[in-house]
C-alpha cells in the first residue's frame, strides 16, 4: 500500500507490502538525486518504504517523490526515483533580481548569495548556490535481502546484514555496515565496507576504497585516484588483489600469511602489508 502525505507539508511516500510475499527481498532502487539509507530488521517479515524530502511541497525534490514509483512483485521491490534539476529553477514567467545577503526562497528551494530570475528561470550568480536537500530513500527489509542501487548524484548507507549489494554512483559514495558479497562503484566518492563475509569487488575513479574486516574468499579493489586499506581477517583465505594509481595501499592481517595470494600495487604511492 503507497500513501502520499499532504501537499502543504513536507512531501512524504510511504509504502508497506501487502502483496503477500514475506521474507527476503531484492530491493532495486534508482535513485538519481539524493540518499538511500538501506536498514535490515531481524524482526521484519514484509517491506517498508519511506521516500521524503526536506525541500518545500513545490520544489523539484517535492515532485519528485511525488512522483516515485514503488512496486513489489514477490521478492522483488522496485523504487525509482525521478531526477531532481540541479542548479536551475523555474519560477512563472518573471523577472527579478535579489541582492540580499541572507537566503531567498523560490518554490521552496534555496538559494544563498544574489539570485536572479530571468523569464521565469532562476539563475544563481555572484556566488549563489541553488540549495536542494535532494531525496532521502529510507527502506526496512527482511534477514536476507540484497540491494541493487544506481545513482548520479547521490550515497548508499546500509545497515545490518545485507545478503549482497550490487551499487553505482557517479558523485556519492557507497557505505556498508555489513554484506556477504559487495561489488560497488563510484566516480567521484568513497566505497567503504564493515565486514565482508563472502567477496568484495570494489572501484573508485575519484575516491578511497576502505574495508574494515574482510573475510571473504575473493577480492578485487581499485582506485585510480585514491588510496586503499583493507583488514584482512583470521578467516579470509583466496586470492586479494589491490591497485591504486594514485594512492597508498595499506593491507592489515596479510604478513606470513602463506594461505592468501596477495597482489598489491601503486603507482604513485606506497604498498604496506603488515
Amino acid at each position: 500500500m503507497t500513501q502520499l502525505a499532504h501537499r502543504d507539508s513536507n512531501p512524504e511516500r510511504s509504502f508497506t507490502s501487502t502483496a503477500g510475499y514475506a521474507g527476503p527481498v531484492l530491493a532495486d532502487v534508482t535513485c538519481p538525486t539524493g540518499v538511500v539509507y538501506v536498514t535490515v530488521d531481524r524482526s521484519a517479515e514484509v517491506v517498508t518504504v519511506r521516500v521524503l524530502t526536506q525541500d518545500g511541497p513545490d520544489s523539484p525534490a517535492g515532485k519528485a517523490v511525488r512522483e516515485t514509483t514503488i512496486k513489489q512483485n514477490a521478492e522483488h521491490l522496485v523504487v525509482v526515483v525521478p531526477d531532481v534539476p540541479q542548479g536551475v529553477g523555474g519560477f512563472g514567467n518573471v523577472s527579478f533580481t535579489s541582492y540580499g545577503g541572507g537566503a531567498t526562497f523560490i518554490d521552496g528551494v534555496r538559494y544563498d548569495g544574489p539570485v536572479s530570475v530571468v523569464d521565469g528561470r532562476v539563475i544563481s550568480g555572484g556566488g549563489a548556490v541553488n540549495m536542494t536537500n535532494g531525496v532521502e530513500v529510507h527502506i526496512t527489509v527482511p534477514a536476507g535481502s540484497g540491494v541493487r542501487y544506481r545513482s548520479e548524484n547521490g550515497s548508499l548507507y546500509t545497515y545490518g546484514p545485507v545478503a549482497a549489494i550490487e551499487a553505482q554512483t557517479s558523485n556519492g559514495s557507497v557505505k556498508v555496515e555489513q554484506v556477504g558479497r559487495l561489488k560497488a562503484r563510484a566516480s567521484n566518492g568513497s566505497v567503504k565496507a564493515g565486514t565482508v563475509t563472502e567477496w568484495l569487488d570494489a572501484e573508485t575513479e575519484n575516491g578511497s576504497v576502505k574495508a574494515e574486516d574482510y573475510a571473504g574468499s575473493a577480492c578485487r579493489v581499485r582506485a585510480s585516484n585514491g588510496s586503499i586499506a583493507l583488514t584482512v581477517a583470521s578467516g579470509a583465505s583466496g586470492r586479494i588483489e589491490a591497485r591504486a594509481g594514485n594512492g597508498s595501499v595499506k593491507l592489515y592481517g596479510v604478513r606470513d600469511r602463506t594461505d592468501l595470494g596477495v597482489d598489491a600495487t601503486a603507482g604513485n604511492g606506497t604498498v604496506r602489508k603488515h
